[in-house]
């Protein structure tokens, strides 16, 4: 019967140790895709802010464009 409780407890152990490594695991691999994602995160935010000036550029162009095409007429 000892010798049954000691087989147990150790196998306890083994399984303790072996979900410990499990956690530490997944801890890391949760670390890894949060900083994979974040870094994806900013190049997409960086390309947005792009889009968004040349579309303000744009707009300011056609603006420009169409004060001259009405002061032509102001004429």
């Amino acid at each position: 019967m000892e010798d049954k409780t000691q087989q147990l407890r150790a196998h306890i152990a083994a399984l303790e140790a072996e979900l410990e490594q499990q956690r530490e695991a997944h801890a890391a691999k949760m670390k890894r895709l949060k900083s994979e994602n974040y870094a994806a995160l900013e190049a997409s935010q960086r390309r947005y802010q792009g889009e968004l000036a040349i579309q303000h550029a744009n707009f300011g162009r056609q603006i420009a464009e169409l004060k001259a095409r009405l002061k032509a007429f102001d004429v």
